[in-house]
This record gives structure tokens, sequence and C-alpha cells, in this order.
């Protein structure tokens, strides 16, 4: 019999993560996450490694859980749905950077106090949002709630980030930086095609999402306009252009 997610995160926390509760939830973690593994993910990283990631990245997000579940609930499809994401990412980066990463927390035992990472890709956008002006906790917050779906298109994203209390314009920039839309790749796809994060953040339009993720453009509201956009392709021209003797 299918046991609930949420009954299940909820009776270890009461326990205060004592054994018993925490190795139930381990075993369910096993049977609904680990062994359905896709084996393209278990190719790509090493059966071993993939399991260990998947194992970690998933009680690392029931601890999350147990301390501010999201509005809507959650489910093991939602679990699942997670790890894998990570999982993707994890696989783009060994492949761009020809190297493994390791494994930094032991399963089940409940990690040291720290900040939870976002994944390589997500932590260069959190640090620009950061420099940006956005302290530094509000950003991450609004980063793991924009990426706590299915589902995972842009409206979905913006309704999420407004019910967590960030502004219209603030949704609309996250939204952009990690969903993009029709024509305009998003700045997470963006580096996880390989494209330099100098390159990615000083586009003009990626500026400008991070701006209005930043709290800094209130008036931003989606994509930006053709004047906007011609503004912006004639500010970079003339950048680039060579200087008159």
């Amino acid at each position: 019999m299918d046991v609930d997610l949420e009954e299940l995160i909820a009776e270890a926390a009461r326990s205060g993560w004592a054994t018993e509760p925490s190795r139930r939830l381990a075993e369910e973690i096993e049977s609904h996450i680990v062994v359905p593994l896709s084996s393209r993910l278990r190719a790509a990283l090493g059966r071993d490694e993939a399991e260990q990631l998947a194992r970690a990245i998933a009680w690392e997000r029931c601890l999350e859980l147990a301390a501010a579940a999201p509005p809507d609930g959650v489910s093991w499809g939602y679990l699942a749905n997670l790890v894998r994401w990570r999982l993707m990412d994890a696989v783009r980066s060994d492949v761009l950077h020809g190297r493994r990463h390791h494994l930094t927390h032991r399963f089940p035992e409940q990690p040291p106090a720290q900040r939870w990472s976002l994944g390589p890709h997500l932590e260069k956008i959190a640090y620009e949002l950061e420099a940006a002006g956005l302290p530094a906790p509000v950003g991450r917050r609004l980063i793991r709630v924009a990426a706590d779906g299915p589902p995972y298109y842009r409206a979905a994203i913006i309704k999420r980030l407004q019910r967590a209390r960030a502004t219209a314009a603030q949704a609309e920039g996250m939204a952009w930086l990690l969903r993009g839309g029709a024509g305009r790749p998003s700045a997470l796809a963006r580096l996880a095609l390989g494209q330099a994060p100098d390159e990615v953040f000083d586009d003009p339009l990626v500026r400008r999402w991070i701006q209005a993720a930043s709290g800094r453009d209130q008036r931003f509201f989606g994509g930006p306009s053709r004047l906007g956009h011609r503004r912006a392709a004639g500010v970079a021209w003339l950048e680039s252009a060579p200087q008159a003797a």
C-alpha cells in the first residue's frame, strides 16, 4: 500500500528524527525515488553515484518540507520530479566540466545547519541576484519556490512566487530567469547549455530580468518591448564599436 509522504515526514519530524520513523521514511524514499530512477541518469552519473545523490537530495528536501511545506502539499510525484531535475543539473555539470560531483551529505543523518545547495547553475543566478541587491536568503527562497513544481510553465511559476509574497515584477523577472519563453531561452537554460556565465549575465536582456527579480525594476511586466529591445541592442552595439581617434 502506498504510504503518504506528508504523513511520513510529519511523523519523523514529531519524533525529532528518531531512528525508527527516519528508517521508515528512508525505506519509502528507496522504493518511490531511488528504485525508479531512469537508466539514462544511472548511465550518465554511474549507478552508485546516481542512487546516492537521489537519496541525499530527497532526504534534504524532506528535511526542508518538515519545516515549511508548500501550500498545495507534497506527494511522491512532486519529490520524484524535484530529484530528477537536480540530477539532470548534475549530469549537465558533469558534461561541461568533465568531473563527477561528490556526495557531501551522509544519508539519512540530518545535515548540519547551513544554507542548502541549489545546484551549480541556480547558485550562479542566486549570486547575481544578491549582487543586484536582493538579500541572499530572500533570493534563495524565491528560487526554491519557483522550482517547487510541477507545473514548471511560466504562469505557474509566477503564481507560486506571488503566493510567496514576491511582487508582480519580481515574479515575472524570476520566471524569465528560470523558465524563459518562446525565442528567449532562460538564463538557467543558457548556463546548462554551456554558455559562460559572463556571457549570460552581461546580456542586457538577462540584466533586466535580474533587476526585476531583485526588486529594482518594479515596472517590469514581462519580455521587453520591441522599442526596449532595440534600445538594448543599440547600447550593446555602441559599447562594442571602435572609438573614434
